[in-house]
């Protein structure tokens, strides 16, 4: 008889906490037997096909660690230390050598060869109460599948694109398509968009922590691949569907802001919304197990101790203090004062004193300078288990939860799609007010003529009124209301001359007045799209920085402009120190992006 071995970790330990979800403590153990099928052994009730999407959602554990260190060390937030092992400091430095431990994609195939084979297997046609009771699992799956090959494709630049289950030793033999990373978003779209709108998974709680958030948003995936495709008005259609559904919001509480104007104290609530699994702006994260033998990512060893190995770029930290931020009087909600600094990342007390948020100041051990500490904010510990690498810790300290999407990512790639789709002023609301009623229909706000109807611009119901500018959250909630005298739109109009003649003296003045030319009228709008695409790249960098989404960021924006390369390496090369016209050139070369 033949067998198929299907590794699902964590089955068995779900086999048995059915019907009781809450009280599950091992579903994400990783060191749980293999499940073995038989042959012909179909998926044919609702209990396999919640088993295999659990159990697929454990292996795809392993990649949190890659999806953040290939997401950030080939932008321009982050660096490897001269401490950092030789294929972390070869990533950053985009020199990767055969010897490259990252250049193993076995676990990205495995997650795919795990959906595939539920794929295959699955039967959708079950109905009880005119219900495909199947169906919202066989859509996470794909989903799942999609965002894996998604991220082996950021990493190689290609992927050997695999739709049936490789079970034998015939089937791994097969010569399987080689696809780029452009084909392969169309692929993923033909793929996934049958299964827009389909009923979302939730099995309560699981290990303390909310199955809801733990899949992958198929508009959130959808949008992504439109977007970098340059198809804006999908990409858009696909955003603003998923906020629209869930009610997502950018809402005020999570902001960091001065207590009071003299600058003694700080409220530093957004980096929450990044931390907590609470978080009501969290959509998805890779979910870990409570047991410290399990599986864990590394980031808080790799990022926060006496030999830190990833650390912030200088050049990002430098660009974050010369942000304004914009203090608003109590009395009267404008701008009373200016001060330097975006608190998303570190504020600067009166005293002096440095307060980290995203990263700042530390001593650990024999270190003492600037760490990241968005993972460190996620720790948890265990304080009955020693940890002999993690001492300077004060034990052990692990992470439970690995953002992938937040509201914020939602909301500023939204904006993204806005702006290229030609609606530049009504993208930047995103950023300094907020997209509601209120603003959107203020026309010394967002230009007027840019609502044209498209439901995706429909920001009018009630559920959007708690909305705020992302920029808000770092640079002050007075950003809202400064009149319009910073953080704005430059006037990109073009002006033409002409004569007007008093009817009673005669007298000619020279007035300029809006051209009306198409070309001209044209060229002011692309640079005003470009002005607030940069803005935009900006607040990217602020509120996301580190999560393993940069380098994508990079290279999409850079396709908007014509030559993601030459946008990229412009932008990456900054952080390095010394040799920055060579680093520049070299990345030039699209393949000196990729790990092959």
């Amino acid at each position: 008889m033949k067998r198929y071995r299907y590794n699902m970790k964590a089955v068995l330990a779900a086999c048995a906490c059915i019907g009781a979800f809450s009280a599950c403590s091992d579903m994400f153990e990783t060191d749980s037997s293999s499940v073995v099928f038989e042959d012909g052994n179909d998926l044919q009730s609702p209990n396999d096909s919640l088993y295999s999407v659990m159990g697929i959602l454990s292996k795809v554990q392993r990649l949190g660690d890659r999806y953040v260190l290939f997401g950030e060390l080939r932008g321009d937030l982050m660096k490897a230390t001269h401490d950092a092992d030789v294929s972390i400091q070869q990533i950053s430095d985009f020199n990767v050598g055969p010897d490259n431990v990252y250049r193993s994609f076995n676990d990205y195939y495995d997650v795919i060869n795990n959906c595939n084979y539920a794929i295959q297997r699955m039967d959708t046609s079950i109905v009880f109460y005119e219900d495909k009771v199947m169906l919202p699992e066989f859509a996470q799956i794909k989903a799942i599948r999609a965002w894996t090959y998604w991220q082996l494709a950021l990493a190689k630049g290609e992927v050997n694109y695999i739709e049936e289950p490789v079970v034998s030793l015939e089937a791994a033999m097969k010569s399987y398509p080689v696809v780029g990373i452009e084909r392969l978003a169309e692929l993923l779209i033909e793929d996934l968009r049958p299964y827009t709108g389909i009923r979302e998974l939730n099995y309560g709680a699981v290990n303390g922590l909310e199955t809801t958030r733990m899949f992958f948003p198929i508009d959130m995936l959808l949008g992504d691949f439109y977007l970098f495709l340059n198809r804006y008005a999908d990409a858009a259609q696909c955003y603003y569907r998923m906020i629209d559904k869930r009610n997502i919001t950018m809402a005020s509480n999570y902001t960091n802001r001065w207590n009071g104007v003299l600058r003694n104290s700080l409220v530093f609530d957004w980096l929450s919304s990044y931390t907590s699994s609470a978080s009501t702006e969290m959509l998805t994260m890779l979910a870990y197990s409570d047991k410290p033998k399990d599986y864990h990512p590394q980031l808080i060893r790799l990022s926060y101790n006496e030999k830190p190995s990833i650390v912030p770029a200088v050049s990002f930290v430098n660009d974050m203090s010369r942000s304004t931020y914009f203090y608003p009087s109590q009395s009267n909600p404008v701008v009373d004062r200016y001060f330097m600094g975006d608190l998303r990342g570190q504020a600067e007390m009166a005293s002096g004193r440095i307060e980290a948020a995203a990263y700042g100041p530390s001593r650990v051990g024999d270190y003492n300078g600037t760490l990241i500490y968005k993972f460190w904010g996620m720790r948890e510990s265990n304080n009955g288990v020693s940890d002999p690498e993690n001492d300077k810790l004060s034990g052990l300290n692990y992470v439970r939860r690995l953002p992938v999407y937040r509201a914020s990512h939602a909301y500023l790639r939204l904006a993204e799609a806005i702006n290229r789709y030609g609606k530049p002023s009504m993208a930047f609301a995103v950023l300094k007010y907020g997209l509601k009623r209120v603003d959107i229909e203020n026309p010394d706000k967002v230009t007027q003529g840019e609502r044209t109807g498209e439901i995706f611009l429909d920001f009018t119901a009630g559920k959007f009124d708690g909305n705020v500018g992302t920029a808000t959250r770092g640079r002050g909630m007075g950003i809202s209301y400064d009149n319009e005298r910073q953080y704005v739109i430059p006037d990109y109009t073009r002006y033409e001359e002409k004569i007007v003649t008093d009817e009673g003296t005669g007298d000619e003045t020279v007035i300029e007045v809006p051209t009306t030319d198409p070309a001209e009228m044209a060229e002011a709008l692309a640079d005003s799209i470009l002005f607030v695409e940069d803005r935009i790249m900006e607040e990217m960098a602020a509120e996301t920085c580190f999560e393993g989404n940069r380098f994508f960021d990079l290279m999409r924006v850079g396709r908007h402009r014509g030559n993601w390369c030459d946008y990229a390496a412009g932008m990456v090369a900054e952080r390095f120190e010394q040799n920055k016209d060579a680093i520049k050139a070299k990345l030039k070369d699209e393949k000196q992006w990729f790990l092959k």
